[in-house]
């Protein structure tokens, strides 16, 4: 009864959401396997952004570099699960897909590798063993090697070195390695629940999610159907798009414009089916009904629960990731008290990843509060990326995390609150001169912090947007490097990290602008142009100057071609300057060019950098009389 009446509520609802028409055509089957949009197989049917292939009755996803059968797909939650490469031999702990490197996916496209998987790490070397894996003799790799009877798997027990982790953080998702310098095997498993015994673990399997695809592309309006309309994509794209008329509204899953769900009967919906409540309510039935809306209601409780708890324990894995758990989680209780409930009064400034909010703690603590933009994926990831970078550092140098909250609907970063506004507004806004002994205090502070991530953390942390804008000072004008929201990890068998190419124009390494390369050495180019700021006062970028002359690393280079640097340095410092703070004004004018070499090899390190601005602080000190 339970059954049949859920049933009728199901198709009531249908009867309200059918749409009048399709407005993107869904490939046709594969085999068995039915094939989803935006899923296509084909040049004609599906969104060609997300592309797969059907091969003998089999679905194919392919990678970068390799290709991968799929073993299902879940339209409603836009995820799919595909089969990991299995080993070459019985008796060989090596996955096939060692030739290409691993799982290697397109950033560029509308696919990922989701948290839910769980990634062990089999015939490892000794280097993974710095790593902020769990490589430990605890970790649930041994578990699965001692009670696995998956063929080929045995072979491993005898390489002793093997790693956990759960993936989809910003390193791992696009890609799993398997290569010979780092783990030459793994096996992926999807929703693992570590408590369970390795026989009750679910088949091998890697998920991955696509981001839901936009309106369907229209060369004319005989490509939409009559609740769509062909016009220009507004977001700049180049193309048109079959776009929903109004009462209509674009559903991705069912790939179709679905007419929205009004009321306009002012009396009140559903009247009609008077008759049918008043039977439903007589005698059994009203049990009936209320049992089945209780089973409802208190299945939807649990499920928003279980997706709360389900994605806080996501971001306090990856926070917790490196194995260390130094920051506080904050409620949001707390959060909204402190910075009374995100007021304007208290926004403090707003960048790429979101907005910053001063607060104060019930200790009165003054805080600064970062959170994502709602709805901004990158923003998330970029905050969480920052929480567990911070959580790992320890510098007076850097700016100090307090903790972060991971309840709210975004994740929330805890600062220290660094009251004196940035070296960019020192420079540029016209506030009180800093002296030229103060600018190399500031030039040398930043070069510690900098060198400490470089050389210090482990792993080594780029930071990857150094600019003055990013550099605060405190009461004492004592600078402290501030915005990792753009940091990525390097791991220890990298020399660089490719990605996409992210910074600030006017600081940005153009060897890493031309080939998406991330090395220490681009952290150094930037450095070299907040020298040249400290030296000049002048921006970056600056369109008041000549032509020639609005990228400043181009026009103090030019000056130091033509034997012109002085030239370059700010008028204020060199109007009652010793002849010793000249000559310093002048090294630190060519070790901010050697900065700015071309050839990232010819650039000097960030600790060489800073030995240098201490010797050239030693030589200023010790100024003669004059």
């Amino acid at each position: 009864m339970a059954s049949s009446s859920i049933s009728t509520l199901v198709l009531l609802m249908l009867l309200h959401t059918v749409p009048a028409a399709l407005s993107a055509r869904r490939c046709a089957d594969c085999g068995s396997s039915p094939v989803p949009y935006p899923l296509s197989t084909g040049p004609d049917c599906g969104d060609q952004s997300y592309k797969i292939r059907c091969n003998s009755r089999q679905l194919i996803f392919d990678s970068l570099n390799n290709s991968y059968p799929i073993s299902s797909i879940s339209p409603e939650s836009q995820r799919l699960i595909i089969q990991p490469s299995p080993f070459v031999s019985n008796t060989s702990c090596v996955t096939q897909d060692i030739s290409t490197v691993g799982v290697q996916l397109n950033s560029s496209l509308p696919f990922n590798i989701t948290g839910s998987n769980t990634i062990i790490y089999l015939n490892c070397s000794k280097e993974l063993l710095r790593s902020p894996l769990n490589c430990s003799s605890t970790s649930l790799c041994h578990t699965y090697l001692n009670a696995t009877s998956e063929i080929g798997a045995g072979a491993c027990r005898n390489a002793p070195i093997c790693c956990t982790f759960r993936a989809g953080g910003s390193s791992t998702s696009h890609m799993i390695r398997v290569r010979e310098s780092g783990c030459r095997a793994y096996r992926s498993f999807v929703n693992l629940d570590w408590e369970l015994p390795v026989r009750r673990w679910p088949q091998t399997g890697m998920e991955l999610q696509w981001v839901s695809p936009p309106e369907p592309v229209c060369t004319g309006q005989g490509d939409c159907d009559s609740d769509s309309t062909c016009r220009p994509d507004p977001n700049g794209s180049g193309v048109s798009r079959c776009f929903c008329h109004s009462g209509f509204h674009w559903n991705p899953v069912a790939a179709l414009c679905a007419q929205d769900v009004t009321c306009q009967d002012r009396d009140g919906c559903g009247s009609d089916h008077t008759a049918l409540i008043a039977g439903l309510t007589s005698g059994l039935g009203v049990a009936v009904i209320a049992a089945v809306i209780g089973i409802f209601v208190y299945r939807r409780h649990k499920r928003i629960k279980d997706a709360q708890d389900r994605l806080a324990r996501e971001r306090e894995d990856i926070l917790c990731s490196g194995g260390v758990r130094s920051a506080k989680l904050f409620t949001g209780k707390e959060i909204k008290k402190a910075t009374h409930n995100f007021s304007r009064d208290r926004l403090l400034g707003a960048g790429g990843y979101g907005e910053v909010y001063f607060g104060i703690l019930d200790d009165g603590t003054e805080v600064a509060v970062k959170c994502a933009k709602l709805g901004n994926t990158k923003g998330t990831d970029q905050v969480l990326n920052e929480v567990r970078i911070l959580c790992q550092v320890n510098h007076k140098s850097l700016v100090r995390i307090l903790g972060c909250c991971v309840e709210l609907e975004q994740p929330l970063l805890v600062y220290e609150y660094i009251p004196n506004g940035t070296l960019s507004d020192h420079l540029h806004l016209q506030r009180k001169l800093l002296t030229w002994d103060r600018r190399l205090s500031i030039a040398h502070a930043t070069a510690e912090g900098l060198a400490y991530l470089h050389f210090s953390a482990v792993p080594p942390i780029y930071h990857r947007d150094v600019k003055s804008s990013n550099i605060l000072l405190d009461e004492k004008l004592n600078a402290k490097v501030a915005d990792f929201g753009l940091s990525r990890l390097a791991h220890t068998d990298l020399s660089h990290v490719s990605t996409c190419a992210q910074g600030t124009l006017g600081y940005l390494d153009p060897e890493y602008y031309r080939n998406y390369q991330l090395t220490d050495k681009s952290d150094v180019y930037s450095f070299g142009v907040v020298l040249l700021e400290l030296l000049t006062s002048q921006k970056a970028i600056d369109f008041d100057r000549a032509q020639d002359d609005v990228n400043l690393a181009v026009y103090v280079q030019r000056l130091v071609e033509e034997e012109k640097i002085m030239d370059a340095v700010d008028p204020a410092l060199k109007e009652r300057a010793s002849s010793v703070e000249l000559e310093t004004m002048k090294a630190l004018g060519f070790l901010a060019v050697s900065c700015l070499e071309e050839k990232r090899q010819r650039r000097p390190s960030m600790k060489e950098v800073a030995e240098e601005i201490e010797y050239i602080i030693t030589i200023n000190t010790a100024k003669p009389m004059e």
